[in-house]
């Protein structure tokens, strides 16, 4: 490696020349290793890490001086030294004669190098100096080509620092140069005293550096090595001069992030930093083209350049106005120039138009790409950047395959490495933050390819990426929900109206879906139908006629994600047509907008957010009039009572309404709330603003509190705070209504890259400002919306908490308003942290959390929860028609199976994180279905109660493979009846993932617990029903009977933690072999009636019956034993004391269907890993011979990780360690002792802890009596090579 060092101590002024040595290294090397690299993919092996092409280091002696100097490549010529504490850029070409063109400190130079015995010669310009190899005093080698004649002294003998130990002839040179060596005798002396050891014998030839003879030197310690640099380097300036211009600085900047794209090095943050100032720079594009200009413009006829320069004059002028007037810059006038352009090639004859074309084509390129403005500019450029890196990754991102067999298949048609990708990572995610994040939506196909990388070194970029798509999907439904509101009927489009509509065009006319077709013409990664996803769900009658040439606009506008723009305006511009607008105070809704509000509330797809977009985006009074009043009646669905009333006055919007709490709708304890919205241009106006509200809440005419007020704050200074809520910012100020830092860590950044921790403390302080204000309106809860970077809003709750005197903040509603909370009934969250994650369609609402075992991993628990606001499939309302409640159970049902499928697919799609939203361990599902349906009447009770149960249990059925790999292990269904009799709770248990009998459904109604006399209000529990309770259903049998409904989910129970375990080792837990095994019977009997074969009916009963086997308790066995006994155990399962469980099952076969026995084993992994002791060896061998001499089937399941050789954990857990150094344990310990106080500890059962270990007693010289631990014994049988005995006999049995 060659690198820039001084040529000599006394040349240190010559401090530009210190960085060619090292360079001219680092270039050699990176030859060298370039060849090792390739040598390796061309033998289709995986190059080893320690091969790599960017970063280089080495030590370089110069006069007894070492220089340690580190090299990065920042492009194919140019290399970042460090040495001596200061970086100096380099730029280095390789010539044909074998020197190198080096560009350092804005000077060039011209180097060459020869390899010498003693280290590398530097000739550059006038200037020479040799890099020293150094020096082994040990070594004696020869200095030049020769032979040597004889040897002086014996081999062995000692010879003296200074004596000669041999003499050689010099002779030509043996390595070819063609310069010869005077041929005279030359003796060789030692360097150092020692006895010397001959490698060469007399008269062998000797080339120049091959070893001679080795010296066992008499003082080792006395030999000199090269001492370390310790002084510094002056800075030098970089290899060439570049101008301080902006275009210069862009260009400069984009080739350092091309660069970085490549796989070199180049500082992340400044490049980007500094091409966003320069995008950002108005006189950028002017710049570019005087650049071009004054290359061609002595070229041009001068009517051209004069209409150029009279169209460039202008626009300097408008520049500088516009910056002398603190105005926003004016628009670089590219269309123009381009018009000029063309009109000037179309005048001039045609036999010269192509000559003209080629002269004008650099002008005609820069006008182009400023054509539409400098944000369409930056879209370009940082396209052409992510682009980049897409095509390399995705070569690297084959489905299964590992990166050996990715390197494999790619070696022959690429030769670029993979490497500089940490870099590269922290460029696209600070691109995507940067200037993705402010207008998403061109971007969308490489977002989408982002996506679509499934490594986990890309992890993070494809997690920003899903996000950013989903906040570009969000702009689109803005868009629509706009268009719909603002009463348009109709849009012109470009191919003369006759695009088909969404209906007529089916599934694959949906907003922005890419056909395969056109995903592999254009190599774009292909995207699930929106309308599969159920992002459009319900909206089809809103969607736009032509909806892919309103998709290719609203990319082309790029607009519509901006914070600041109105997307009823540009709905406006896309049609085409003039509207009239409706008056400032929200005009009257009319029959056939009120028809699409109503849909909006309706509609199964999540326009909650685009609404709320539409609130706080004040731009449009009769569009967030509209929006409002939809927002209202879609959280409050199906619960208001009375409608929205709403007014504005001046910037202010307030509206009030009466509904019912959704918790006791429909009971006997129904309570009406009065619920307010206020939407203010900032938090320093809350207070002011409150006196509005509370007049319109007493004018709804109902009393009672617990209300939530609605905040909406939509001015440039939407954040903003009054002086006396701004103290409340301080640390500490806030008292108990300060958000607690868990819960703001959670908040951390909004998904539009917005400070939402921040939003929320804000907030905070307002209402706290305000508490007693609004304590009297009597809310219980305040939720506040505040813009974001992009549409996307900021949303934060808090809720009144009368222990505290406060409103505190509530993680829960920052994603959703209060009444939807309390639908989802999040309340049985409360207590513990939960992660939130959204679905791809944001129907569905998904909280995680960790629930540890000592001494175990921590299992991921999923909570996915959601409302089902349509039911209207033609055989329910037939059935709802006809009267038939039964039938109406049945269908409703049968419906949800398109949302289940939903769920279903959204657990199981792979998570671009890698680990924060993968696979969860145990999932608990929970729809609540809104729509009231009449499973109300007392004497249909029981029928109603079966055919739930049934319908359940059919589609549990149908999709129990899909419920087994998504982890579902509860899935619970809440519908509501029309009176007060009590809503219908289903709950299927699937723990295993195996359950499909009916047997496995419970059906609950929900029933009020009796008054506790404290005048507080009864609570909902589970009760199972009457009409079941008569039939003799005991409720001690089911399992939530008398449970409130929100009381919070408890731990995981013992049982279920065992089984999440051995699902961790991708097995079954041993106790649901017997389901496992029913289940399987089940589809063997379902097939056989499918195929129409005789006595294809199933017994009654169950078709498993196992019964466990177990060794005898008291006894100690030993697998050699003649005779081993086995007893019947009932007991629950898990409370096997051995990792090895037994059965005799009575399975009923289609071939014996009164039952035919078999003798089943199975490892429990989730004891000691299934590990073999002598118990498990002797409960194995009984039941083998069981099965022998009662001539059964004898069934293995194994998943056990073989002998079980360990410590005993009585002496692990207290184990001490004397380090040889307290402070530094990496130096070693002395010994290993038990305390005296553990020594003598009692264990259950009266042994000490000092039986289960040999040890000798040690007293310290403080005074401490420590155990000194020799052998480990311990206190049961079955730790040591006993083990391996009987887990030897087993394999010898079935291997």
């Amino acid at each position: 490696m060659t690198y820039p060092l001084p040529l000599s101590p006394q040349t240190h002024h010559h401090h530009r020349h210190r960085h060619p040595a090292p360079k001219v290294r680092a270039y050699e090397s990176i030859t060298s290793k370039a060849a090792e690299y390739l040598g390796f993919l061309s033998k289709g092996q995986l190059p080893p890490r320690d091969v790599g092409l960017i970063h280089f280091s080495d030590d370089l002696v110069l006069e007894g001086v070492k220089y340690s100097v580190t090299v990065a490549r920042r492009g194919p010529t140019n290399f970042s030294v460090v040495c001596g504490g200061v970086t100096t850029d380099v730029v280095a070409r390789k010539l044909g004669d074998g020197g190198y063109l080096l560009q350092v400190d804005g000077e060039g130079h011209v180097m060459h190098t020869e390899e010498e015995a003693l280290g590398t010669r530097l000739v550059m310009d006038t200037l020479s100096c040799l890099i020293e190899k150094e020096q082994d005093p040990s070594k004696l080698i020869a200095m030049s080509p020769g032979k040597l004649v004889r040897q002086l002294v014996r081999d062995g003998d000692h010879v003296e620092k200074g004596a000669a130990y041999a003499e050689v002839r010099g002779q030509e040179d043996a390595l070819g140069s063609g310069v010869e060596v005077m041929k005279m005798m030359m003796p060789l002396l030692s360097p150092a005293a020692g006895a010397i050891t001959f490698s060469a014998s007399e008269g062998q030839p000797l080339l120049a550096g091959e070893l001679i003879a080795t010296l066992d030197l008499d003082d080792p310690n006395a030999v000199t090595r090269a001492v370390d640099f310790a002084g510094s380097f002056p800075e030098l300036g970089p290899p060439q001069v570049y101008s301080d211009r902006v275009d210069h600085r862009f260009n400069q900047a984009l080739h350092a992030a091309k660069m970085i794209m490549a796989g070199y090095e180049h500082p992340g943050v400044e490049t980007l930093d500094e091409l966003v100032a320069c995008l950002d720079h108005p006189a950028l594009p002017l710049l570019q083209w005087s650049d071009e200009y004054s290359f061609v413009e002595g070229r041009l006829p001068p009517a051209i350049t004069e209409k150029l320069d009279d169209v460039i004059a202008q626009h300097e002028v408008e520049l500088s106005s516009g910056l002398e007037l603190d105005k926003p810059p004016a628009e670089f006038p590219g269309r123009q120039l381009m018009r000029v352009l063309r009109e000037a090639v179309g005048a001039v004859p045609v036999s010269d138009r192509a000559m003209l074309q080629t002269l004008l084509e650099p002008l005609m390129r820069v006008a182009k790409a400023h054509s539409r403005g400098k944000e369409e500019y930056a879209h370009a450029v940082v396209g052409d950047l992510l682009e980049q890196f897409a095509s390399v990754e995705e070569k690297f991102q084959q489905a299964g395959a590992t990166e050996q067999e990715m390197i494999d298949a790619l070696r022959k048609s690429y030769a670029n490495n993979h490497q500089g990708l940490p870099l590269k990572l922290e460029l696209v995610k600070r691109i995507l933050s940067t200037l993705v994040l402010p207008s998403p939506v061109p971007y969308r196909s490489l977002l989408r390819r982002f996506a679509a990388l499934s490594s986990k070194s890309t992890a993070e970029v494809a997690l920003r990426a899903q996000q950013l798509l989903e906040v570009s999907l969000l702009a689109d439904m803005r868009a629509v929900v706009a268009r719909a509101l603002s009463g348009l009927d109709m849009f012109s489009s470009a191919d003369g109206g006759k695009q088909p509509s969404p209906t007529a065009a089916g599934a694959g006319a949906t907003p922005f879906t890419a056909t395969a077709a056109a995903a592999a013409a254009g190599g774009v990664v292909a995207r699930k139908a929106t309308i599969r996803e159920g992002v459009y769900a319900g909206l089809n009658s809103l969607l736009p006629p032509g909806i892919s040439v309103l998709e290719g606009r609203l990319s082309a506008e790029g607009r519509v994600s901006g914070a600041g723009s109105s997307t009823y305006g540009l709905a406006e511009r896309i049609g085409g047509v003039t509207v009239e607008r409706s008056s400032s105070n929200g005009g009257p809704v009319t029959p056939h907008v009120e028809h699409k509000i109503e849909t909006l509330v309706a509609a199964p797809a999540a326009v909650e957010e685009a609404l709320a977009s539409l609130i706080v985006d004040h731009q449009d009074p009769a569009l967030q009039y509209r929006a409002l009043l939809t927002y209202i009646k879609r959280v409050y669905h199906p619960f208001l009572l009375r409608e929205p009333q709403i007014s504005i006055s001046g910037g202010r919007v307030v509206a009030a309404w009466v509904y019912d709490d959704p918790r006791l709708a429909n009971t006997s304890h129904t309570r009406h709330q009065v619920g307010a919205f206020l939407v203010t241009p900032s938090l320093e106006d809350l207070a002011d603003n409150l006196a509005p509200v509370a007049a319109a809440m007493a004018g709804m005419g109902a009393g009672g509190s617990g209300g939530t007020l609605h905040i909406a704050v939509c001015g440039g200074d939407a954040l903003k705070l009054s002086q006396a809520a701004e103290v409340l910012l301080l640390p500490g100020a806030l008292g108990a209504a300060e958000p607690a830092a868990a819960a703001l860590q959670l908040a951390g950044a909004g998904e539009d890259g917005s400070n939402a921790a921040e939003s929320v403390r804000r907030a905070a302080a307002a209402v706290a400002n305000a508490k007693l204000a609004l304590r009297g309106l009597q809310v219980s809860t305040v939720s506040v919306l505040a813009p974001g970077v992009s549409t996307m809003p900021l949303r934060s709750g808090f809720v009144w908490d009368e222990a505290t005197g406060a409103f505190k903040y509530d993680p829960f509603l920052r994603q959703v308003e209060a009444p939807v909370a309390r639908v989802l009934e999040l309340d049985k969250l409360s207590g513990s942290e939960v992660a939130y994650t959204p679905s791809r369609n944001r129907q569905w609402h998904m909280y995680a959390r960790s629930d540890r075992e000592p001494r175990g991993p921590a299992l991921k628990r999923l909570f996915l929860r959601g409302q089902v606001r349509q039911l209207g499939h033609p055989a329910l309302l037939a059935a709802q028609y006809s009267g038939n409640n039964i039938a109406v159970a049945t269908a409703a049902v049968n419906e949800l199976e398109e949302a289940l499928v939903n769920c279903l697919e959204e657990l199981t799609r792979p998570a671009p994180d890698h680990g924060a939203a993968g696979k969860a361990d145990w999932v608990h599902l929970f729809f609540s279905v809104l729509p009231l349906l009449p499973l109300h009447h007392a004497k249909d009770e029981a029928r109603v109660a079966s055919a739930l149960r049934s319908a359940v249990a059919a589609l549990v059925a149908k999709h129990n493979a899909a419920f087994r790999t998504a982890a579902v292990a509860v899935w619970e269904i809440r519908f509501r009846v029309p009176d007060a009799s009590g809503a219908w709770r289903v709950l299927v248990s699937c723990p295993t993932g195996h359950e499909a009998g009916e047997e496995h459904v419970e059906v609950y109604r929900e029933a009020l617990q009796a008054d506790g006399g404290d005048g507080a209000a009864p609570e909902l529990c589970y009760a199972v029903p009457a009409s079941e309770q008569a039939s003799g259903v005991s409720p001690s049998d089911c399992t939530l009977h008398g449970r409130r409904l929100l009381q919070p989910y408890p731990a995981l129970e013992p049982l279920q933690i065992k089984r999440l375990a051995a699902r961790r080792h991708n097995t079954t837990y041993c106790y649901d072999f017997p389901t496992v095994f029913e289940n399987a019977l089940r589809d063997i009997w379902s097939l056989r009636a499918a195929q129409g074969e005789p006595n294809s009916v199933p017994p009654a009963g169950r078709l498993v019956e196992a019964v466990e086997l177990k060794l005898p308790s008291g006894i100690t066995q030993d697998f050699r034993t003649t005779r081993l006994e086995l007893t019947r155990v009932e007991r629950e399962p898990g409370l096997n004391t051995t990792g090895m469980v037994a059965w005799l099952m009575t399975l009923k076969t289609p071939e014996c269907p009164q039952g035919r026995q078999v003798v089943a084993i199975a490892n429990d992994i989730t004891y000691q890993s299934g590990a073999f002791g002598p118990r498990e060896d002797c409960l194995f061998r009984a039941a083998t011979e069981l099965a022998l001499e009662e001539k059964l089937p004898c069934i293995y399941l194994a998943a056990n990780s073989g002998a079980r050789l360990g410590v005993a954990t009585e002496v692990r857990d207290n184990l001490r360690v004397a380090w040889a150094d307290d402070d530094a344990p990496t130096k070693g310990f002395s010994y290993i002792y038990l305390s005296d106080e553990d020594y003598h500890r009692q264990l259950p059962g009266g042994a000490t802890i000092g039986a289960s270990v040999r040890a000798e007693p040690l007293v310290t010289p403080s005074g401490e009596r420590r155990w000194v631990v020799s052998d480990i014994i311990g206190a049961e049988d079955g730790l040591g090579v006993e083990n391996l005995s009987g887990s030897g006999a087993i394999a010898s049995t079935y291997w």
